[in-house]
Parts: structure tokens; C-alpha cells; sequence
């Protein structure tokens, strides 16, 4: 299969101009950093371009969130409702929460799923029947109960 000639090294780019491309690249990386990610995923706006484009507004909400659901994991693992707890220090430096948020990053909750209960009306004529799919978690059961009859059915437990 013949799909392109290749390129002579006349044609091929010199090690100046990869070099020149790389830095140009990083330099662009560098800026889209600081000018749109900052301040849309973590409210750090060092430029002030990030508020005039209203991206630091969508960051403050996101860190806001962050931090409720923090402190409503942190109030469940305790057992209380949520309440005011510490905010983390706000005096550290721009570089270090740039790292922190960057690098080091959040470790997601691993709490267990929460029981599920769920209602559903379903009339059948005599004779009829019909179908319910549930979506069940491995290893729990599931129950359900008929009103009609007062029978309950219960379903499989997924090993």
C-alpha cells in the first residue's frame, strides 16, 4: 500500500526549529494554565482575566461545593450534622496551592452506597403480568412486595 513518499532531510525540521516549537508550546501550555484553568477549576485568578471572563466566578462555586461536601463527609464519618468546621489555612501561598490542588490533588470518599427504596404503582387485568428491571449492587439483596396479594417476591442476591 503506497500512502506518502517519505520526506527527504531536506524536508524534515531542524533540532533549532523543534527546540523553538517545544518552547513556543510551553509558553502557550503556561498561559492557558494561568489564564483559564486556575480560575475556572480553582478560583485562582493571578491575572484578573479569569474574573473578566467570569471563569472565577465557576471556580469559587466549584471550591465552595468542594468544601461543603467535605465537610458533610467529615460531619457523617463523626456522626453529626454538618456544621462550620475549620477552613483550610487561607494564607498559604499561591504556589503551594497551585501544587496542592495540581500535584498532590483530593482523595475521593469511598463510603458505602446507601439503601435504596423506591415505590412504583402497577395495575395488571387478570391474567397480565409484566416486568421490573431493577439495578441491584453485587452482593446485597433485593426485596419487593406485591399489594395486591400481600405475597412478597424476592429476588436473587448477585454474587
Amino acid at each position: 500500500m503506497y500512502n506518502t513518499d517519505i520526506p527527504t532531510r531536506a524536508e524534515l525540521p531542524t533540532s533549532k526549529q523543534l527546540l523553538r516549537s517545544t518552547i513556543i508550546a510551553i509558553i502557550a501550555a503556561a498561559a492557558i494554565l494561568v489564564t483559564i484553568v486556575l480560575p475556572a477549576e480553582y478560583a485562582i485568578d493571578p491575572t484578573g482575566i479569569g474574573r473578566a471572563l467570569g471563569l472565577a466566578e465557576m471556580g469559587e462555586i466549584k471550591t465552595q461545593l468542594a468544601d461543603e461536601a467535605e465537610r458533610d463527609r467529615a460531619a457523617g464519618r463523626q456522626g453529626e450534622n454538618p456544621a462550620v468546621l475549620p477552613t483550610p489555612d487561607q494564607r498559604s501561598s499561591l504556589a503551594t496551592r497551585i501544587f496542592a490542588e495540581l500535584v498532590i490533588g483530593s482523595a475521593a470518599a469511598q463510603t458505602a452506597p446507601a439503601g435504596r427504596t423506591d415505590e412504583m404503582t402497577i395495575t395488571l387485568k387478570p391474567g397480565e403480568g409484566t416486568e421490573v428491571k431493577l439495578v441491584m449492587i453485587q452482593g446485597l439483596p433485593s426485596t419487593a412486595t406485591t399489594a395486591g396479594s400481600g405475597e412478597t417476591a424476592t429476588a436473587p442476591t448477585l454474587r
